[in-house]
């Protein structure tokens, strides 16, 4: 197979040349280095500039502008002549002519990309996971590659996808978030697909427990429709770089059956109502529940993303993606550890656009908030927090008051402190935290003192 097709990019630069304003159906779809020809290449740049500047790009203008920056002599007004006279000018076939060039080139794209992991294979200075998922990297950067998003466009030729997704939003056909299972987060914070949500807290505060809580709800009440009409749960996936794949699931099967995380860890004096809720669980989410768990220190974002694809091309869409914890992944340098870190959470940012979900990211907090009367966390407390703050679209802190007051009226009682919020309101909202079942759960008002909390903030 050749990866190029001469006579398509005649016909789409002889399209252009032809017919004015005709560059606009084709200008978000490639540029100038999609052509394998160096001329067609020269060419579509002279026709791009010239419609920049507001100038008609016909044969005249274009041979023109090529000679005025010293082109002449690489595409003659013979050759545009040419191109003209053999190549059939159509509006109608414009927008394929420009798909097939783009295809092509990613083709060319792909094809140096496994030459030249042919040659870097050969190397012995680079560990084979680390050269098999960079090439990975690469050949997904090809594939992904989009050259202008999806072009400028008018509010109204927006207005019915609007209208056609608050329909559906409005029968219950298509859920505008993806939900938490905790009542007054969803309707404080509501977390939509792309959106990177740091989770930051002090040991013993449940930031795990809290994160797998999210990632078990999600996953419980996110479906997609495949290409056969068939309803299915999106996949969660948890990436634990602290705890071990035994641990989490401990963890899973205390929170979603409600047994005492002591008897599940130790397996001593499990009564016969914990054998049949355990049983239950296995039974209800053993075959239909496809939350995935890879554990192992220092995991790279680079491994992290050939884990996602295996799982997107073997299960299907991915419905939310938690790290715990940021600052014990692998590739950090320990030299310059806040440019790593900004690099990481840029990448993990990522994940959300690309596999279009959320991505839950738990992050470690200074340990200079303790030296304060009023240790709810604040903004400033994010370790390295400068890239994490900025990249965030959403980020809450966890606090429990019976951690630090032995005396604390708030016992079972957990505040959630939206500290930034892209698309919400900022504020605490309250849970309820059942330690021994390793879960937290929606909070009951009538229970507790609605004022017993201060406001996010106060230092007081």
């Amino acid at each position: 197979m050749n990866f190029y097709n001469m006579d398509i990019e005649k016909a789409l630069l002889a399209s252009l040349m032809s017919i004015e304003k005709s560059l606009g159906h084709v200008i978000s779809k490639i540029d100038a280095n999609d052509f394998a020809a160096s001329k067609h290449e020269l060419i579509f740049t002279a026709i791009k500039t010239l419609d920049k500047d507001g100038q008609p790009y016909d044969a005249v203008m274009v041979h023109d502008w090529l000679v005025a920056n010293e082109y002449g002599d690489d595409v003659s007004d013979g050759y545009l002549a040419e191109i003209l006279s053999t190549s059939p000018a159509t509006l109608f076939n414009l927008v394929a002519y420009a798909d097939r060039i783009l295809e092509l080139s990613k083709y060319r794209a792909v094809n140096r990309v496994l030459l030249q992991a042919q040659d870097e294979l050969k190397q012995a200075d680079t560990r084979l996971d680390d050269k098999v998922n960079g090439i990975t990297e690469q050949l997904t950067a090809v594939i992904d590659t989009n050259k202008s998003g999806s072009g400028a466009q008018s509010v109204g030729s927006m207005m019915g996808d609007f209208f056609t997704s608050l329909q559906a939003v409005s029968k219950g056909e298509l859920m505008p978030f993806s939900p938490t299972g905790f009542i007054d987060l969803d309707n404080r914070s509501p977390i939509q697909n792309g959106d990177l949500v740091v989770v930051g807290a002090r040991p013993s505060m449940g930031k795990t427990t809290f994160g797998q809580n999210i990632v078990q709800n999600m996953v419980k009440d996110s479906f997609y429709t495949d290409g056969k009409g068939n309803y299915k749960r999106k996949a969660g996936v948890f990436f634990s770089l602290e705890m071990t794949d035994s641990s989490v699931m401990q963890r899973f099967m205390s929170s979603m059956a409600g047994v005492d995380l002591g008897v599940v860890r130790s397996g001593m004096n499990v009564s016969t109502d914990d054998w049949a809720n355990l049983n239950n669980t296995v039974r209800d989410y053993g075959k239909e529940y496809p939350m995935f768990i890879e554990s192992g220190s220092l995991i790279t974002y680079h491994q992290m993303r050939t884990t996602l694809n295996r799982i997107r091309n073997q299960h299907g869409e991915i419905g939310v993606i938690m790290i715990d914890y940021l600052q014990i992944m692998g590739g950090i340098d320990g030299k310059d550890r806040v440019n790593a870190l900004g690099e990481v959470t840029r990448h993990l940012k990522a994940f959300g656009k690309e596999f279009n979900c959320p991505v839950i990211l738990l992050s470690q907090l200074n340990r200079s908030l303790e030296s304060r009367p009023n240790k709810r966390p604040i903004m400033s407390d994010l370790r390295e927090s400068g890239a994490i703050e900025q990249e965030a679209d959403v980020i809450m802190f966890l606090y429990r008051d019976e951690v630090y007051n032995d005396k604390s009226k708030d016992v079972g009682v957990a505040e959630v402190i939206i500290a930034k919020n892209r698309q919400g309101q900022v504020g605490t909202v309250r849970l309820g935290f059942e330690g021994r079942y390793s879960r937290f759960t929606n909070y009951m008002p009538m229970m507790r003192d609605f004022d017993a909390v201060p406001d996010f903030g106060s230092n007081s």
